[in-house]
């Protein structure tokens, strides 16, 4: 059996980013209701679970050491993601502060405004994992490109090298 293409605090990180986000997406639907602003938070978690669920789906048929794990497409949506759990940490802050100030009517929320602290953490949470994921995806990529640089040919010989330092001028 092939070893998992996916180094373990990737799986880790991958894991907790979305135990976090259904976390989030639970919290979000005790409020939603309150502004159509809150609906980032639907769409980041879907976003998120597809790309994670991509990413998982093809880490499990490729091989390890694989790019296609690790394309630039994959990395790049794991570095959008992370930019849309920003927007959704900065609206859930900017209501949270809207309605401890006073400016936000707080009988809309009926005794939920605890939601929107513990919502307030859980993005910020995910913000971080997100930037993980990303930083880690990119790292591996970077990893593989180099090892696939230098990995042996078929059909080179040592006499013919695919290497500078063993051509004959």
């Amino acid at each position: 059996m092939n070893a998992s293409p996916l180094p373990s605090p990737l799986f880790h990180l991958i894991s907790a980013s979305l135990c976090t986000s259904a976390l989030t997406l639970i919290f979000a639907a005790l409020i939603i209701s309150v502004s159509p602003v809150f609906w980032i938070i639907p769409a980041s978690f879907i976003a998120t679970f597809g790309c994670h669920a991509i990413f998982l789906l093809i880490a499990n048929s490729e091989s390890a050491g694989s790019l296609r794990v690790f394309s630039a497409i994959n990395v790049g949506a794991t570095y959008l993601l992370s930019a849309a759990w920003t927007s959704t940490f900065g609206v859930a802050l900017a209501y949270t502060i809207l309605l401890w100030t006073g400016r936000v009517d707080k009988e809309e929320m009926e005794g939920r405004a605890w939601t929107m602290v513990v919502l307030c953490v859980l993005a910020l949470l995910e913000v971080v994992i997100m930037g993980f994921v990303a930083a880690a995806s990119h790292k591996e990529r970077k990893r593989v490109l180099y090892k696939e640089k230098w990995k042996w040919r078929p059909g080179a010989s040592p006499s013919n090298s695919q290497w500078s330092i063993g051509q004959q001028s």
